[in-house]
């Protein structure tokens, strides 16, 4: 381990650009052992070759899992350990064993996942005696099950267009004989595929109950760490699941480290690759599908760096930009790999984690949204459902689908079959199977394609409109690939490789109007928050760009592009109006999102009306993703960190319009009085090292830098955790109306009888920027004042004095004890809370006053 640390360490020296050096943080996570039992009641044989394939006992979460599979309740195996997918191949060998005929059907979120899940079948096959042995097989568009098959893998396409849809024919025997069905990453299903997957449960259960005497197969999912599971799982499937703590394995340590890679983030990590792979570590670079094609040209050539969008076994993982989720990195460093290292872009949520990197490690788990029923998703499961099988009056209350029946039934693509019993068939019209994608509300997802026509990822229809424009650099907000051409009727895009680091952000105008009022309430800070049904009427007519080193460029779309949709929203009333031509308001409320949630800010669309003077967070997929929901009910959690975002964004020449204007609004919801400082604990030994190495049990603990801003009569340090509204309850059904007039939250320290009434927000924003021009016109006058000569003394005047307040990273609050000027330079003694009394070099860490930090700093 220590070996790792010191070459990334002297990769970084060789790296560095001046005295900014590209390693931000780098930090050794210890290993610990884990819980075990002495026997699991399993088959012996299959026990056996269990310890000798792992070389480890059984866990304790092995019989909890087992016991509740065979109550038949559905189970769902919750870790951080990547291991836990063993556990789960072993529970569907102990569950189809006892059963000579029986079969099991292993969902898989893609083609690339289910290779993976067939390659460690095969491994596990190989592993165990030949009487135990289950044949697997992958299916695919292309490819047909084999007649033995036991265990067959398939996406959900596949299980729609095919295992589905011919039941009766080519899969009777199959589902005749189904006994589990296995969920491998389930938390993958976020948003709009959530949807899908809840529908596709329902088919599925119909389908095995009719073709098994009314018996339905065992659920089987596993999942990594994340808030909000239950009800998540609960709302795919109408019921309860039981969820098993699967993280009682050991952990080995590993080194985690993040390294700026800003625009070059891609060439930065190929070269970190190259350079670890010279010194004889097998690389694996985790990237996302698009980057995939950028990085091929990098690193083709080199063996033993292998590269894609799965986190593939190697020695040391480099993860291209923010892994997605603070659950996914979680994942990361439990994976087994020596080192982790994070090569951190320009997304604005990365650019806001660059300023704070111990939240990566404090950080709590992603939240799980609960997914939403989509109409559009649910007319197209019922028409196939139908035609499937005659859909039943009972089934449609039960799946809650009668309006959606009876607006089918009226633009006649049911008909009601001439029975006693009510039922419906499909109309003979067009084949309900097609135009079909999980990523999708309605219709194929968008395929996308290089020069040469070879495949490189696909789109969801949603982002294809907004963000793949013509000369549109792709990934959205990331670049490297240029729209060259792009076909809505065929749904492709033609993509080509630019090396100029270019970046695109579309300028819009957005005309919003409410079709219903769910629920509003009282935001903790200040100002109303509401939540219901909008209609979206948007027109894309140019984009703004930029490259590294150049003036950002604002050019026209000819002809410009239309979208609307219906979708529900989450939105903020301001009490100012925001000077916005372009619409490109909210987005950094939209980058907070994937530090919270399992979402990405392109799943969401910020919307401003100034008439209304409301920000709108509209759902980015027809019908809905569950997401503007969720916005409502953790506002007061979002709202800070999208003005670090916003913060952090100030300094980018393509976002920093959208800094600005979202610091205004922002800085309008979240005026709060200032807070006490906390009381030091003077009982803590004195420290002078750097924070220590943290284990993994820390990981969950609470942050010690938060991502949360400071109002200008406010320190910039942590601030108290707002009173969390009540909770809309989750599921199928839309959230139900949480409690209004949830009142502010008293500062720490605060008296009682202190008056608490928000600052006048237009107030606040016209002193930032008064300070703002006094702030630049300082600036100038120092540019303008003569060098000083070499011979001459440096006259060093101290910025700091004993007992004052002051933030400092990475180490948090503390007081200064002490201040000296040593070699030309300030030397500070400052007694944290955590760390006792250490001395503190200000040229090298950054450190604040907290009494009377320059308000102007947050509106830069």
């Amino acid at each position: 381990m220590q070996s790792i640390i010191d070459l990334i360490q002297a990769i970084a020296r060789q790296r560095g650009r001046g005295d900014a050096g590209p390693l931000m943080m780098l930090r050794q996570l210890d290993g610990a052992p884990g819980e075990r039992i002495s026997h699991l009641p399993v088959e012996g044989d299959l026990a056996q070759a269990w310890v000798a394939m792992t070389g480890a006992p059984f866990r304790p979460h092995h019989a909890q899992a087992l016991t509740a599979l065979r109550r038949g309740e559905p189970v769902a195996l919750a870790a951080a350990d990547p291991d836990v997918a063993m556990t789960a191949h072993l529970l569907v060998y102990a569950t189809l064993i006892p059963d000579p005929q029986a079969t099991a059907l292993v969902l898989a979120s893609d083609d690339r996942v289910a290779q993976l899940i067939g390659a460690q079948l095969d491994r596990l096959n190989h592993e165990l005696p030949y009487s135990l042995r289950l044949a697997a097989a992958l299916v695919g568009p292309d490819r047909r099950a084999a007649a033995q098959a036991r265990i067959v893998i398939a996406t959900p396409e596949v299980l729609h267009a095919r295992l589905l849809r011919h039941h009766d024919r080519a899969w009777r025997l199959f589902w005749s004989c189904l006994r589990i069905v296995a969920l491998p990453e389930i938390q993958r299903y976020a948003g709009v595929a959530g949807a899908h997957l809840a529908d596709l449960l329902l088919r599925l259960q119909r389908v095995a109950a009719a073709h098994a005497g009314g018996h339905v197969p065992s659920l089987l999912a596993t999942t990594v760490e994340v808030a909000d599971l239950e009800p998540a799982l609960e709302g795919l499937l109408g019921q309860p699941w039981r969820v098993v703590a699967a993280d009682d394995g050991p952990r080995a340590a590993v080194a985690l480290a993040v390294w700026r890679g800003t625009a070059g983030r891609l060439r930065e990590a190929a070269e970190l690759a190259a350079t670890l792979r010279r010194q004889g570590h097998h690389v694996h670079i985790l990237c996302a599908p698009l980057d995939a094609a950028l990085v091929t040209p990098l690193v083709s050539d080199l063996t033993g760096i292998t590269y894609g969008p799965e986190a593939l076994p190697a020695q040391v993982l480099i993860a291209i930009g923010y892994p997605g989720s603070q659950s996914a990195l979680r994942r990361l460093l439990r994976s087994g790999y020596q080192a982790v290292i994070v090569v951190l872009g320009e997304l604005p949520h990365e650019l806001a984690l660059a300023r704070h990197i111990e939240s990566l490690l404090t950080g709590p788990v992603s939240s799980w949204p609960a997914p939403a029923a989509n109409a559009y998703v649910t007319a197209q499961h019922v028409l196939c459902a139908a035609n499937e099988q005659p859909l039943t009056a009972a089934e449609v209350e039960a799946w809650g689908a009668q309006e959606i029946v009876a607006r089918l039934v009226a633009q006649g693509q049911l008909v009601d079959l001439p029975d006693p019993e009510v039922a419906w068939k499909p109309a003979a019209a067009d084949d309900p199977y097609s135009e079909w994608s999980l990523s999708s509300s309605s219709g194929n997802a968008v395929i996308a394609r290089n020069e040469q026509g070879q495949l490189i990822g696909v789109l969801d229809p949603s982002g294809f409109e907004r963000w793949a424009f013509p000369n549109a650099a792709l990934p959205p907000g990331a670049g490297g690939l240029r729209v060259l051409a792009r076909d809505e009727e065929a749904g492709s895009v033609v993509l080509r490789p630019e090396a100029n680091l270019r970046r695109t952000y579309p300028l819009r105008r957005c005309q919003v109007t409410v079709r219903d009022t769910r629920d509003t309430r009282m935001l903790a800070g200040a100002g109303r928050a509401g939540w219901g049904r909008v209609v979206v009427d948007e027109e894309i007519y140019g984009y703004r760009e930029a490259t590294p080193g150049g003036a950002p460029a604002e050019i026209a779309l000819r002809p410009p592009l239309a979208a609307r949709w219906i979708a529900p929203a989450c939105w903020f009333e301001l009490p100012m109006d925001l000077q916005l031509p372009d619409q490109l308001a909210g987005w950094s409320l939209a980058a907070a999102l994937s530090l919270r949630a399992l979402a990405t800010f392109t799943d969401v669309v910020p919307c401003y009306d100034p008439e209304a003077r409301r920000i709108y967070l509209v759902d980015a997929q027809p019908g809905g993703n569950g997401l503007a929901a969720w916005v409502y009910t953790h506002a007061e959690e979002l709202l800070p960190l999208a003005y670090d975002v916003a913060l952090a964004c100030r300094g980018d020449a393509l976002l920093e319009p959208l800094s600005r204007v979202d610091m205004d609004w922002l800085l309008a919801l979240l005026g709060r009085r200032a807070e006490e400082p906390p009381a030091l604990d003077r009982s803590r030994p004195a420290e002078v090292a750097p924070p220590p190495a943290r284990s993994e049990e820390s990981l969950g603990a609470p942050p010690a830098l938060i991502l949360s801003p400071a109002p200008p009569e406010a320190a910039p340090g942590r601030r108290p955790a707002p009173n969390e509204p009540a909770r809309p309850a989750r599921g199928r059904d839309r959230p139900a109306a949480p409690e209004l007039g949830v009142p502010r939250p008293q500062a720490r320290g605060q008296h009682d009888n202190e008056p608490d009434a928000p600052p006048d927000p237009a107030a606040l924003i016209a002193r930032l920027r008064r300070q703002r021009e006094q702030r630049e016109a300082t600036r100038a006058a120092h540019k303008a004042q003569p060098a000083r000569h070499a011979d001459q003394p440096l006259e060093v005047e101290p910025r700091f004095a004993a007992g004052e307040r002051v933030f400092c990273l990475p180490y948090g609050d503390g007081v200064v004890q002490a201040s000296r000027v040593e070699n030309g330079r300030e030397v500070l003694i400052v007694v944290f809370p955590d760390y006792g009394e250490l001395t503190i070099d200000p040229s090298v860490s950054l450190v604040r006053k907290l009494a009377d930090m320059p308000r102007d700093e947050d509106d830069r």
